[in-house]
């Protein structure tokens, strides 16, 4: 208290730092000031953000877009970003131009595991690189159903939880809705815009999901959308990625090469060896961020993410597929997957769940870098659109950019946002954050080290730095020296999470 009175920010009222800001008398005020509540569904109340954030315009988020010059990005090129450049007999698209420097995939653990060594020298990697043997078998578990593919046991055949419209692709739900339901027998639930939207955010959160939000489909916001894609497809083994054999099963065959996401006049979404079909009146996009494990997070060494990041995935899986036969339970349509639609930050960011850090990610004013991308699933079920927010986030991680000293492979742009990269996944007409994915060595230091990670806690400095950073961008530069000389980021004690007792997750 006696700190934050010397900058000024207290006695007087911290209104005195900005004329935008409340005026309170004392600290004890700013602590506990209510969540802003609006007189409609908003991306505020829905999700009870604190008092300080902001909410703007639909389709003005805090990154400057110009929506005449913004097209829609080949989704299937942005893959090979991840397995490293193109094989010399061939010019896939998939993969990026060698001038970006881009590294393979043991270049990158190579690094990350050279860098891991020197911050922390008695750390061991293990076999894999995951860390010791119980860390491993950690990460393993955790892992395993990422993105709802599961190896049946003893072969090397894979099954999907997954179809277009969230029903299975072999196994997991065995309770499908009710036939009657589409069949016309039964009637299907009606309520009004605001009760869908409160009804879904309850049943999101019963299944795990920390906040949701709503974004409108209108013709700008359609160019968020990947130009094509191959359905539920992400990694290597797939069908149709390295010429794999088609290992998922699928009742529906799925294309070997990617085809165009398209919006037709039809009752139902579908796919086929041609497109990928929306329905016209599929006009919203429900967006749904998973929270992360902060104490193991912040213990999070080992490549190719640690067990704290690696366990959203089947978490998002499992609970998106859930969601998914919940809508259709009622007679509506939750179409699609994860990793299918778009971009996870800019579905997040233009509903009002965050604003898009340096690293092109996701950061909450509530859990920071603590969520893990942003499920999304395009509904026919009338809902309330939720507007992009103004936390300052995007404007401190200008001033901010300690994310860009604890990257081993200086994938994090330096610098403030750029129209253009001018590199082969490079999507012009937006100021942003660009990440070079090419050269991502797939650890989660930028999450770890974020100052944003650590405001999601208790502690009652945060709230007041928080509203100071959403008010004002005069004291960014401090705030950010104080999170470096504070020494926050990794927990030197690895080891001390295994004997712990923690909350569930």
């Amino acid at each position: 208290r006696d700190f934050m009175k010397g900058l000024g920010l207290a006695g007087a009222g911290i209104g005195a730092a900005t004329s935008v800001m409340p005026n309170f008398h004392d600290l004890d005020e700013v602590i506990s000031a209510a969540s802003a509540e609006t007189s409609s569904l908003s991306g505020k109340s829905l999700n009870n953000f604190p008092w300080y954030v902001k909410e703007r315009d639909f389709e003005n988020p805090t990154i400057d877009i110009d929506w005449s010059i913004l097209a829609r990005h080949d989704g299937y090129n942005h893959q090979g970003a991840y397995w490293g450049p193109v094989p010399a007999n061939g010019d896939d698209k998939r993969y990026p131009d060698p001038a970006d420097q881009c590294l393979t995939l043991p270049e990158k653990r190579d690094l990350y595991l050279a860098w891991a060594k020197q911050q922390f020298p008695d750390w061991e990697p293990g076999i894999n690189g995951h860390g010791p043997t119980r860390d491993e078998a950690l990460w393993f578990a955790s892992s395993t159903g990422g993105l709802g593919r599961y190896r049946i046991p003893g072969t090397q055949q894979m099954m999907s939880t997954m179809r277009l419209d969230g029903s299975t692709g072999g196994w997991g739900y065995y309770n499908l809705p009710p036939a009657a339901v589409w069949g016309g027998k039964y009637p299907r639930w009606e309520g009004t815009p605001e009760e869908n939207t409160l009804m879904m955010r309850t049943v999101c959160q019963f299944f795990g999901y920390s906040s949701i939000g709503v974004m409108p489909i209108t013709s700008n916001t359609k160019k968020l959308f990947f130009e094509k894609q191959i359905p539920f497809q992400f990694t290597p083994g797939d069908p149709g990625v390295f010429g794999g054999t088609g290992n998922v099963q699928f009742d529906v065959p799925l294309p070997k090469t990617p085809v165009p996401i398209v919006w037709e006049e039809v009752d139902k979404g579908y796919y086929n060896d041609q497109k990928i079909v929306i329905p016209n009146k599929a006009n919203w996009v429900l967006t749904m961020t998973m929270p992360l494990p902060e104490d193991r997070f912040k213990r999070s060494l080992g490549w190719s993410c640690d067990a704290s990041s690696m366990i959203a995935y089947p978490q998002v899986a499992f609970n998106g597929g859930r969601v998914q036969t919940f809508l259709k339970a009622l007679g509506y349509q939750g179409l699609g997957d994860m990793a299918m639609w778009g971009p996870g930050g800019a579905f997040g960011v233009m509903s009002g769940l965050s604003e898009q850090g340096r690293v092109a990610n996701e950061i909450s004013p509530k859990y920071g870098s603590a969520t893990k991308g942003s499920n999304r699933l395009v509904c026919d079920l009338p809902m309330v659109p939720t507007k992009p927010i103004d936390a300052g986030i995007h404007k401190f991680c200008e001033t901010c950019g300690i994310c860009t000293i604890v990257c081993p492979s200086n994938a994090i742009q330096v610098g403030p946002p750029q129209w253009s990269n001018n590199r082969w996944d490079n999507t012009p007409g937006y100021l942003g954050y660009r990440l070079n994915w090419g050269r991502c060595v797939l650890c989660t230091n930028c999450e770890t080290y974020c100052p944003f990670f650590n405001m999601t806690n208790g502690s009652l400095i945060h709230n007041v730095v928080r509203s100071t950073v959403a008010a004002t961008p005069v004291f960014n530069s401090f705030f950010r020296q104080m999170e470096h000389t504070f020494g926050y980021g990794m927990k030197d004690d690895l080891n001390d999470w295994w004997n712990q007792s923690h909350k569930p997750w």
